[in-house]
């Protein structure tokens, strides 16, 4: 089988110039190349040179998968918009790692798992383009997930049973990109939902007061917001946004994750336990179908037995009866269901009801027995 390499960048911020779309031409003759996007497909050869550095240099994302079981997502940050130090607590050595450069924020998620499986790498990135603004909006349930799938992976070697790193929110409610990622890189659903007992519920804030907030700009603040806007250079909104949320820090405090407290091993128990309980939820229809299936089968050869000896049966129901007394009643009583359930089952239930009716019209004056007909619904 042949080697399957896929590597795709995308610009978000801002569409690749003319002279940098010419640039990534020459990289390959291999390259799909759009004004926001490169892909590059490889089956006997290599990408040429550091996709990291092209990464840097053009784009602001970059997936790349491959049939050993390797796959990586790095993502560019403007320096001015986040501070590397909230990737920190998530970061593995030679796994998930941040680093910068004079504009950027680079945060690399770089995973080799030969047991892994594999898939093809179109169409995937588009779906994970959404995580670069929820991880600028403080969101860090992409890298949580990313720590918990490294961390189960086997060609990663990390210190003995670590502890997890910080709880974000809303681990219970994946949006479509998250779940997109999970289904990815082929993350135990089970351990998601381990990892979410510990993950609280963090509702949207109500609308912003964007009025008060951008009154606290100083003049000359909105002044260069306004050019900028007007000029249409990059990042102006992100920016923008960021330096009203600075603002907003002093007079609202917003949720922090809290630190992790659980290992590993207890987060894997956890997800056990969850499976466990999950199968025997799932199997207990089927349990109950295959218990109905065999009382049923039990009853029918009940029935064949008792046929032939139908009259027999009938005639010993009138000598109990006749013995007025309260335990010849309940045995004439369970005799009579074994007979109704017959009648029913050769279609004949209009024949026994008749002769219920002969029966109770002979001891009507039996109100033990009487009543006990009326309990086991065999008589009106």
């Amino acid at each position: 089988m042949s080697e399957y390499q896929y590597y795709e960048f995308q610009a978000i911020d801002c569409p690749l110039t003319a002279a940098e779309r010419s640039q990534i031409q020459k990289l390959s003759s291999r390259v799909n190349l759009t004004s926001t996007q490169a892909s590059f497909v490889y089956n006997y050869s290599d990408f040429p040179g550091d996709p990291k550095k092209v990464l840097t240099q053009y784009f602001d994302v970059m997936f790349y998968i491959a049939n050993w079981g390797s796959w990586q997502l790095i993502w560019r940050f403007p320096k001015s918009l986040i501070d590397p130090a909230v990737f920190q607590p998530y970061c593995i050595p030679h796994v998930i790692s941040v680093s910068t450069t004079s504009k950027w924020v680079i945060l690399d998620i770089d995973i080799n798992d030969e047991a892994g499986d594999w898939v093809d790498g179109e169409g995937w990135l588009s779906q994970l383009v959404p995580l670069r603004s929820t991880l600028l909006q403080g969101d860090m349930r992409l890298l949580y997930l990313a720590w918990l799938r490294a961390t189960n992976s086997v060609e990663i070697d990390l210190e003995d049973d670590p502890i997890e790193p910080p709880v974000p929110p809303n681990l219970h409610k994946l949006s479509a990109p998250l779940q997109a990622f999970v289904e990815l890189v082929g993350l135990d659903p089970d351990l998601v939902m381990a990892a979410a007992q510990a993950s609280s519920t963090q509702k949207l804030a109500a609308e912003p007061p964007l009025e008060t907030w951008i009154s606290s700009l100083s003049e000359a603040e909105q002044r260069e917001f306004l050019i900028k806007f007007a000029r249409q250079e990059p990042h102006t909104d992100l920016q923008f946004i960021q330096r009203l949320k600075e603002l907003a820090k002093s007079s609202s405090s917003g949720q922090t994750a809290p630190v992790g407290q659980r290992r590993l091993s207890e987060l894997t128990e956890i997800a056990v336990k969850l499976r466990l309980a999950q199968s025997a939820t799932a199997k207990q229809p089927q349990r109950e179908q295959k218990e109905q299936d065999a009382a049923h089968k039990k009853r029918l050869k009940e029935l064949e037995i008792l046929a032939p000896k139908e009259a027999e049966t009938w005639k010993k129901v009138w000598e109990l009866v006749a013995l007025k007394r309260v335990k010849p009643y309940d045995d004439a009583i369970k005799l009579l269901i074994d007979l109704r359930d017959l009648a029913n089952h050769q279609e004949r239930s209009t024949e026994f009801t008749q002769q219920v009716q002969q029966l109770r019209a002979e001891y009507a004056n039996l109100t033990g027995f009487t009543s006990r007909l009326k309990q086991a619904r065999l008589s009106k």
